[in-house]
């Protein structure tokens, strides 16, 4: 007769209960999966018939499919991933992504180190469109910039300053843009609010309000004369302002996608190492913005994760929630551009696709 302990019995239930618990997180995600590839085939059953006409129609309708076929990639990588982090979960090249599933490769998402998706990428996976045409598709992360009407004095008086104006230029224009946004006509030290631009020409009045187009900077007492020429166009500090900033975001910044600038502007207010943080996220080729990097996200387990100087954890909590998809087609002298921004956290009001489409716009024309 055997007999069998009492700790050898627990183990045994503990084994079943996981195992149980294994099938059922396994069953949500084959469900999932193939939610996103029924929206995936959609989209490709579609392309033969959309893909027709004459040359500027069929680049029109090209850009729209890639556009879906982001979409529905970014949908399957935040459902077996967990969420949207980092280019280096396979996002950074949607079409590539596609194409790999479309041929039966493995899963990018598998839970294995990030170095894992780069071993899997291949660039003639890509999805195939019509001869002659070529897609090219770049994905912008909002969420790893500074969110224009939702960061503090202190780090935009410390960003200017990076961006190398004095520091009474820096001062100008912190509170010249926080006066510009909040509600009250009270000025700040060095800001502007309504008995200042009333007594322009043709006077106006602060919006007090957030900003919605970037390109409004050029009504902001100390932007008029640093970040545009005495006509109006906007210079290189403007570009530069432009590149690090997002009017979708409203925070926390998530420091996978962050540019050195945003970084550094962190470091200064949440007091760590920016090398810290990169030398993390370059991963083993020392390069960052490869498919190679390392994630920063919660549940990352390591002996170097990047922390402050007092010796705790930075905060990694933050997704990819804004981004911004730029869709270009070229097909001879004809070039059809979409830029849409996507927030991945909210469903979609139609139910059409699986992440919300904040905002579309399209161009098209002889280049």
């Amino acid at each position: 007769m055997n007999v069998v302990d009492g700790d050898t019995v627990k183990q045994a239930g503990k084994g079943r209960r996981a195992g149980g618990a294994l099938l059922l997180v396994l069953g949500f995600i084959m469900l999932g999966s193939w939610i996103v590839l029924q929206f995936m085939g959609r989209v490709k059953s579609e392309m033969a018939v959309r893909g027709r006409g004459d040359e500027a129609v069929v680049a029109r309708n090209l850009a729209f499919q890639a556009l879906e076929i982001t979409i529905g990639v970014l949908a399957e990588i935040r459902l077996l991933d967990d969420g949207l982090y980092n280019p280096a979960q396979g996002w950074g090249d949607p079409m590539v992504f596609a194409g790999s599933a479309a041929r039966g490769e493995d899963d990018f998402a598998t839970g294995e180190e990030p170095a894992a998706y780069g071993e899997q990428l291949d660039e003639s996976a890509a999805i195939l469109f019509p001869e002659g045409f070529e897609v090219e598709v770049r994905i912008r992360d909002e969420s790893g910039l500074l969110p224009l009407n939702h960061t503090s004095e202190d780090r935009w008086k410390h960003f200017f300053e990076l961006m190398e104006f004095s520091a009474d230029d820096a001062l100008v224009l912190t509170h010249s843009l926080l006066d510009w946004i909040d509600r009250d006509d009270r000025p700040r030290l060095h800001g502007a609010e309504a008995e200042t631009y009333m007594l322009r020409s043709p006077p106006y009045r602060p919006a007090n309000a957030p900003i919605t187009d970037i390109q409004d900077l050029l009504l902001i007492q100390g932007f008029d004369r640093l970040f545009f020429d005495e006509v109006g166009v906007p210079n290189d500090r403007f570009r530069t302002f432009e590149d690090h900033v997002s009017v979708w975001s409203d925070g926390p910044v998530n420091m996978n996608t962050a540019p050195i600038l945003v970084l550094q502007t962190l470091a200064e207010d949440l007091n760590f190492e920016v090398d810290r943080v990169v030398d993390f996220l370059t991963g083993p080729d020392g390069k960052r913005g490869t498919f190679v990097d390392r994630i920063l996200r919660p549940g990352v387990v390591e002996a170097d994760l990047p922390r402050d100087n007092s010796g705790n954890l930075l905060d990694f909590r933050a997704e990819s929630r804004y981004l911004e998809v730029d869709v270009r087609v070229f097909y001879g002298t004809t070039t059809f551009r979409l830029m849409a921004r996507l927030d991945s956290t909210e469903s979609d009001p139609e139910d059409i696709y699986p992440m919300k489409i904040v905002y579309i716009q399209t161009w098209g024309g002889k280049s």
